[in-house]
């Protein structure tokens, strides 16, 4: 049985970032990220810092973005508190299922780069937003990333995301992206 932390945009875990591309170096452009959401049934809770978290996307002059085609590396953490690997059976009093062994991860949004980014929107060009976890395992937009061990009490999941090039011309401007995640436990 998977538990399943509901993910659309009424009612999700949305992550929502924004930045911007520039050719000079003013003081331009920040970065949010927005999380809230409904919990099914659960192995582990989402700590409050992780469900209401900030990501400040400093702008990426567009020459550094040429030269090597990523932007700067930004860390994000989805935190789990009190997770237990035992689970009751609510149909059978006293009764367990099978223990919670695993968990996977799947972010979810428009995708770029023949779907292996995420889309950003707005006046910019030539970028997309791409995630990567400790692992160095790349997101790809709504597949399921690789099982993790589940372990009882806490977990601090690590993730990174980046501006990568498209292919498109760069053009400078403010761009944002709404990524939703998913949490399942097997």
């Amino acid at each position: 049985m998977n538990k399943v932390i509901s993910l659309a945009i009424a009612s999700s875990l949305t992550m929502l970032i924004s930045s911007c591309a520039v050719a000079q170096a003013p003081a331009q452009g920040e970065g949010v990220v927005t999380l809230a959401g409904e919990v099914v049934d659960s192995a582990c809770g989402l700590e409050l810092a992780s469900v209401d978290q900030a990501i400040e996307m400093n702008p990426e002059p567009i020459g550094r973005l040429l030269r090597s085609g990523r932007g700067e590396i930004h860390p994000f953490q989805l935190r789990l508190v009190n997770c237990s690997l035992t689970r009751p059976d609510p149909s059978r009093p006293g009764a367990s299922l099978p223990d919670w062994q695993h968990m996977r991860v799947t972010f979810d949004a428009p995708t770029d780069r023949e779907g292996r980014s995420f889309a950003l929107f707005g006046s910019s060009q030539g970028v997309a937003l791409h995630i990567e976890d400790a692992a160095g395992q790349e997101s790809v937009p709504g597949v399921p990333m690789a099982l993790l061990p589940l372990v009882a009490g806490d977990m601090t999941l690590h993730y990174t995301l980046r501006l990568v090039g498209n292919g498109l011309p760069l053009a400078a401007g403010p761009h944002n992206a709404a990524v939703r995640f998913k949490l399942e436990y097997f």
